[in-house]
Formats: structure tokens, C-alpha cells, sequence
């Protein structure tokens, strides 16, 4: 299956009733991809890019476009991540179609958008403190306020769904699953007549979503709830079409969820080996270990947030214990 992602102002399809579009986004992962339902009610869309003009812009395009000829009757966010609910409200307030949430990712995001600058801040560097990371990466968080408003838009007219709720189409019937890991109650879709995953960030194809603590609760054992997904998804057979939220659909499903396996597996073992050869481990040094790359600000939020995932489920095994020294959480090999 070779598919060309859909040009901007576009819609590709991929089923009689299901659309792929895609957008730009200003981070090393540069697009999002988003997608249309065709509803005997009007169009169902999924997902939304971040707040700002250039996400105005890019569905402005498509409204005066492939999607004028009939009106939007619901807008679904997968997830609480600004690319994914970022520009919802005010998708919701152009169309005056609903917003359409898992409870917990509602949650999340409302936390996220009720932090003061001062309170998100706080939060920020008691979190980069306790990671061990350097003096001017800790200032700079003090500095920056809540990023997470920055680029999410306030969310009016969410209706909660759950996983007894399902989304009807002209040509399917689409299955609500709530998983953790990328986030805390992730979002994807299943149509099983047609063998149609729509896997959002869970199951990509090219890399590994980011498994991440939260700083609201960075003892959480992220890692350990997408391997129990992982493990889910090995049965799924390769005539399944997994559409993803980044870089393009596929078919081998459960091949891919054997190589994500792997590949934490992977980077379980670096981190023991490190703690191995240099001893006691900062998250700042289980980064250093995992992403041996110049980070920008946005980026280090994730990779640090990464490693104390793993750091957590390496001592959710019993193979590592945790000891703070002068406000600084340091893992040890058992």
C-alpha cells in the first residue's frame, strides 16, 4: 500500500465514507493527519491541529472546499495533545457542531487550560528539578507560563462519549476503545466489518508515539499500560488498514505492535546498561542515554517526560529503586 498523503485544501480517501486530511505543524513532527466521516447527518471529523492562523487557514480551505457541501455535525478529539484538540473550540464555534471527548482526555485538557502562568510554571520546575535537569532548562520553564494555553484553545460544548457510545456512518459503524499510555485515555476507532483501525497516535508506523509521565503525576508507570496495548494489538491480522494521526496508513498491524515491543525492550536495556557502567541514573541522564540529540525546548518537555516513563517501569519490574538525593530522583540497578 503506497499512499500519497491528500495536498493541502484536500481530502483522500480511504473508505466510501471515511476521508484523510492533513496539516502542518511547526514541530520536528511536522503534520497531523486528520480525517472526515461522511454521516447521513453531515460531516464527522476527527481531530483538529493546533490553535492559531495557519490551522484557521488550512480549514478555511477545506470548509470553502471538499467539505462545502454539507454542514459539520460533530467534531471527535482523540486526545488531549494540542494537535489534536488544539483548534477544536473554535472549529466548534465556526460550525457550530459539537465536540465529542472521552471523559478522562476532557479532564486533562481542562486541567491543562485552567493553570495559571504561575501555577503551570511551578508545576514545570518542581518537575525538571526532581528529573535533575540543568539550571537554564529549569529558568526557562519558569519563564515560559502555561504553554499547554499557548497553543489549545478554550473547549466549549464537549459532549462526553464512552466506550457504549459508537459512531454511525454511511458505510460503517465505528467502535469507541480507550487505552494509556501516549495519554490517559486515548481515543481510536474501529469499524471490525470492514477491518478499519483508526489507531490515532497509538500504533504509528515510522516511530514510537511518546510514552510520557505527566507532571500533574510523574510516578505513573505510562510504559507499562502501552505495553498491555502492544499486547493487544499482536492478533491483528494484516488485512486490517491501520490509520494512523502521523505519516500514512498501513497494513500489519500486529507486526508493527511486535516491533514497538522491540523497540522499548531496546531502550529498557540502554538504561540498565547505563546504570550498569556510570551507576545511579538521573531522568536527565536517562535522557541524555535515550535521545542523544540536540533538543529544542518543546522537545526536551517530551524526552524528559519519556525517560522517567521508562525509569518508572523498569522499577515497576522490581529491576530498578528509586532514592532521592538533594531533591534529585536517582534510579539504581537492583
Amino acid at each position: 500500500l503506497e499512499l500519497t498523503p491528500p495536498a493541502a485544501g484536500a481530502m483522500q480517501k480511504l473508505a466510501d465514507d471515511l476521508y484523510w486530511i492533513r496539516f502542518s505543524l511547526p514541530f520536528r513532527l511536522n503534520h497531523i493527519n486528520l480525517f472526515a466521516f461522511d454521516t447521513d447527518d453531515g460531516w464527522l471529523l476527527l481531530d483538529c491541529g493546533i490553535k492559531g492562523a495557519t490551522t484557521a487557514n488550512q480549514w478555511q480551505a477545506l470548509l470553502d472546499g471538499p467539505l462545502a457541501n454539507q454542514s459539520v455535525c460533530g467534531i471527535i478529539v482523540s486526545h488531549y495533545h494540542a494537535d489534536h484538540v488544539g483548534y477544536a473550540g473554535a472549529l466548534a464555534a465556526r460550525t457550530g457542531a459539537p465536540i465529542y471527548m472521552g471523559a478522562v482526555e476532557h479532564e486533562q485538557a481542562r486541567w491543562g487550560l485552567g493553570q495559571t502562568d504561575l501555577e503551570y510554571a511551578a508545576m514545570m520546575e518542581a518537575a525538571y528539578k526532581r528529573f535533575g535537569l540543568a539550571d537554564p532548562h529549569i529558568a526557562a520553564v519558569r519563564d515560559t507560563g502555561n504553554y499547554y494555553r499557548f497553543l489549545v484553545g478554550d473547549l466549549p460544548n464537549v459532549k462526553i462519549v464512552t466506550e457504549k457510545d459508537q459512531f454511525i456512518t454511511k458505510a460503517g459503524c465505528w467502535q469507541i476503545r480507550f487505552d494509556v499510555g501516549h495519554s490517559p485515555g486515548h481515543m481510536s476507532l474501529t469499524d471490525s466489518a470492514r477491518k478499519l483501525y483508526i489507531c490515532v497516535d497509538f500504533l504509528l508506523p515510522r516511530i514510537s508515539p511518546n510514552i510520557s509521565v505527566s507532571l500533574r503525576s510523574i510516578e505513573l508507570d505510562m510504559l507499562g499500560h502501552y505495553y498491555k496495548y502492544l499486547s493487544q494489538m499482536l492478533s491483528l491480522d494484516n488485512e486490517w488498514l491501520i490509520i494512523p494521526g502521523h505519516d500514512w496508513p498501513y497494513f500489519g498491524g500486529g507486526i508493527r505492535a511486535a516491533e514497538l515491543i522491540e523497540h522499548h525492550n531496546s531502550r529498557l536495556q540502554l538504561l540498565r546498561d547505563a546504570a550498569s557502567n556510570a551507576g545511579p541514573l538521573s531522568t536527565a541522564d536517562a535522557m541524555r542515554v535515550l535521545f542523544a540529540f540536540d533538543l529544542t525546548d518543546h522537545e526536551l518537555y517530551f524526552a524528559s517526560c519519556e525517560a522517567r516513563a521508562h525509569l518508572n517501569h523498569l522499577v515497576t519490574r522490581d529491576e530498578m529503586r528509586i532514592e532521592q538525593v538533594a531533591g534529585i530522583d536517582y534510579f539504581h540497578n537492583n
